[in-house]
């Protein structure tokens, strides 16, 4: 659990492949090219195999939208990944690795991710205004239904003849009395919306 809270898997658009993860978490091992001899020759705790794990899912992840012939996401993909990845990696090889490790303890996010994030952000918004987003960083509307045909009920519903009932009142007589006093206006904007006049 980080410190500051969490960044939830929709902090960016891009970059939700395992190998990219495992480049994340190798790119958060301290001081691994300072190590030397010892570790820098072993491949899979090297920072090289980290950055080739992540630029190697950055092109998958951009010839996806390739092949599907989103030829902007596939920038997108191609150009947030290369920042993500290069920033990740180039804070390890400049001693900077301290800062990528606290990022990762606060935020639970690498430095590599904040500036996926940020190069999204900045091409989203330049597209944006030119008209033309990247599918890879639009948002979905959720399908939430409609209201189709269906119609407003004409009378008290099951809960006013219940508590009618409870008053010892008949529910036809109290539902008429609502709406000519100060319900009408709720109930007319309730059969608007069902679109059917009152």
């Amino acid at each position: 659990m980080a410190l500051l809270g969490n960044i939830d898997d929709s902090y960016t658009s891009t970059g939700k492949g395992p190998l990219t993860r495992w480049s994340n978490r190798i790119s958060l091992i301290p001081g691994i090219r300072k190590i030397g001899d010892i570790f820098g020759k072993v491949p899979f705790v090297s920072g090289t195999f980290g950055a080739l794990l992540g630029y190697v899912d950055t092109a998958i992840e951009s010839a996806q939208w390739l092949f599907r012939g989103q030829f902007g996401s596939a920038a997108t993909t191609a150009i947030a990944g290369f920042v993500g990845t290069s920033v990740n990696f180039a804070s390890e090889g400049t001693g900077f690795w301290w800062a990528n490790a606290a990022s990762g303890v606060a935020t639970g996010a690498t430095l590599g991710t904040h500036a996926r994030a940020l190069t999204e952000s900045i091409i989203g918004g330049v597209t944006g205004v030119l008209g033309s987003k990247p599918q890879v960083l639009s948002s979905y509307t959720a399908g939430i239904g409609n209201i189709g045909t269906s119609v407003a009920p004409a009378g008290p519903g099951k809960f006013a003849s219940n508590v009618a009932a409870e008053r010892g009142q008949n529910a036809d007589e109290a539902y008429n009395r609502y709406i000519s006093g100060e319900g009408g206006a709720h109930v007319n904007e309730l059969q608007s919306a069902y679109g059917r006049g009152a």
